[in-house]
């Protein structure tokens, strides 16, 4: 009888919805076989999982990786060593660096310096600012669009903003096209700009809780929306809005798709997990842009969302950015950078809200995997755990506990948003393609390991 090289053995697989006793055969990077237990298969290596879950690795679709020209925040293979211990297999990174992936020249430089550092698997959004650049990107293999309607300070480069809304509607059109989709930051810029001025006048201080209060007001990201959803009517295009936290904009995206409109929605955590009190307590560590008041109404909206299907998946926005830089908001925030690091604890966030009954484990897999695998068309060759799906998977221990701290973090800025909370549900190794790239919260794989996924139009 012929060997396999890898068994997982004694573990619970997540199978069709729910966890069942079964054991996973591996060969040539891919699942060859679930054998109930005590069924013959020899392997070379295995692996024992008794007591511990076996699921999908989680594909992420909103990563910052911050190369080329930021990389002293972070870079393809920091980035990509958090996202293994995180129990990330696959990363889709923004066009958001020095110089923008705007052009067809910089998104081949860009891909061959993933491809020589990356130890999980990747893919690149590109700027869709420029209608005369799309079908040559969208040739070249990119994996989709990413647009702002915001505009300001870095993050946010003016550069990759369209907040014009016939420019917008031409950017659609061109990638429609395509058949990739486009992914946007919705944001009314205006009434920002505008609500801004107001707080200044009445001698509010510049620092992070007048931005925040500012920021997250319900009307900037949802009048934005219902222009983004408009303009979808018009072009057809495959339409992802990022930042999906207003209640106002979950009720449009939810009534869009009754209507049978292309649109679907991403949230990430940061606007869920944390609020401007958390921001009080983490002063000098965390952006604000990422929090929201704790808002009943709101919160009530985004978790039933999670749980119903009007949010479509959870992505990371992984963005990380030094402790010094963060620091300006306390005195400055509307030059502050925004964005913080979330990879390294990024699949322990979400089964903590199963462990707590915010969602079921299978939601958890549906938002982390099996969507984003669907919305990228690699489903079932990614995001699932079965005969002839690649061998991306990670194996849990649902009942362990965990404080974060900085220590032991992958991420090159080092430090996380979380700082004190206990997560419950921790990976303790990520398979890619069969292959251990991280075990006990070391990594174990090389750089380049990593193979590029190329858009897929639908």
């Amino acid at each position: 009888m012929a060997k396999y090289a890898t068994r997982i053995s004694g573990g619970r697989v997540y199978s069709n919805g729910g966890l069942v006793e079964l054991d996973v055969l591996i060969e040539g990077g891919l699942i060859v076989g679930l054998l109930r237990a005590g069924e013959a298969a020899d392997a070379h290596e295995v692996i024992d999982a008794k007591g511990k879950v076996i699921l999908p690795g989680i594909i992420d679709t909103h990563a910052h990786t911050r190369e080329p020209g930021y990389t002293n925040k972070e870079d393809f293979l920091t980035a990509s060593r958090a996202a293994a211990v995180g129990g990330i297999t696959t990363m889709i990174d923004m066009p958001n660096v020095e110089p923008p992936t705007d052009t067809l020249e910089t998104y081949l430089a860009k891909r061959e310096l993933a491809d020589s550092k990356s130890i999980i698997d990747w893919g690149h959004w590109v700027a869709g600012t420029n209608p005369l650049e799309i079908p040559k990107l969208a040739e070249a293999g990119a994996t989709g669009f990413k647009t702002f309607q915001v505009s300001g300070a870095y993050p946010h480069d003016p550069r990759l903003a369209l907040n014009d809304e016939g420019k917008l509607m031409k950017s659609f059109r061109a990638i429609a096209e395509t058949g990739l989709p486009s992914l946007v930051h919705p944001f009314n810029q205006s009434l920002f700009e505008h609500l801004s001025d107001e707080a200044f006048a009445a001698g509010k201080p510049q620092n992070w809780r007048t931005f925040s209060e500012v920021y997250t007001t319900e009307e900037i990201w949802h009048t934005a929306v219902n222009t983004l959803i408009n303009l979808q009517a018009l072009t057809g295009v495959r339409l992802h809005i990022l930042h999906t936290h207003s209640a106002g904009s979950l009720r449009l995206v939810k009534a869009a798709k009754e209507r049978g409109q292309r649109v679907s929605a991403a949230l990430d955590p940061k606007y869920y997990h944390l609020t401007i009190e958390d921001l009080e307590r983490l002063t000098g560590r965390a952006c604000p842009g990422g929090f929201v008041t704790a808002d009943e109404e709101r919160m009530a909206v985004i978790w039933e969302s999670l749980r119903d299907g009007t949010m479509d998946m959870i992505d990371s926005d992984h963005a990380p950015h030094t402790l010094e830089e963060i620091a300006v908001q306390d005195t400055d925030a509307w030059n502050a950078a925004m964005g913080s690091p979330q990879y390294d604890w990024h699949y322990s966030i979400a089964l903590t809200d199963v462990s707590e009954g915010k969602f079921s484990l299978r939601r958890a897999v549906e938002l982390l995997s099996e969507a984003p695998a669907k919305f990228l068309g690699i489903f079932p060759q990614k995001g699932a755990l079965a005969p002839g799906s690649d061998a991306d998977l990670v194996i849990v221990d649902l009942e362990r506990t965990h404080v974060l701290t900085d220590e032991g973090l992958q991420t090159k800025c080092g430090w996380t948003p979380y700082l004190g909370k206990t997560v419950t549900g921790v990976v303790e190794l990520t398979m890619l393609r069969g292959t251990v790239i991280a075990k006990d919260r070391k990594v174990l794989g090389t750089p380049g390991f990593g193979k590029f996924i190329s858009g897929v139009p639908q």
